[in-house]
């Protein structure tokens, strides 16, 4: 069972500006759903799509992060915590569930890295 506890504030932690491709998978959806990965932090993440989800809805967002020597892929459960309508599209933020050991550092490693410059 996965628990999503609800974050005191907006944001856990200060997000990482990212320009990667993702793939969201949704129960109601039987194709996935491809979408831009905008920003990134070890709580969540800031993604773009053409498809209207709702708030609460529990996601499985695709996608990879480079680090030293290749690129890691990470399949993580999430849930939509909020989205805007941008034009066509859909500016959505969503909330990782509990991240695996492996998910945890990958994303760790990024954002520390990155959040330098």
């Amino acid at each position: 069972m996965t628990d999503f506890t609800p974050q005191a504030e907006q944001r856990c932690s200060e997000r990482v500006s990212i320009n990667r491709s993702a793939i969201l998978n949704t129960p109601r959806s039987d194709s996935p759903i491809r979408a831009k990965l905008l920003n990134i932090s070890i709580c969540g993440a800031g993604i773009l799509c053409n498809e209207d989800l709702s708030i609460g809805e529990i996601i499985t967002l695709h996608f990879s992060l480079p680090n030293y020597d290749n690129e890691s892929e990470l399949s993580i459960q999430s849930k939509i915590a909020c989205f805007s309508k941008v034009q066509n599209q859909y500016l959505i933020g969503i909330e990782f569930s509990k991240l695996n050991t492996h998910e945890e550092l990958v994303i760790k490693s990024f954002t520390s890295y990155h959040a330098r410059f």
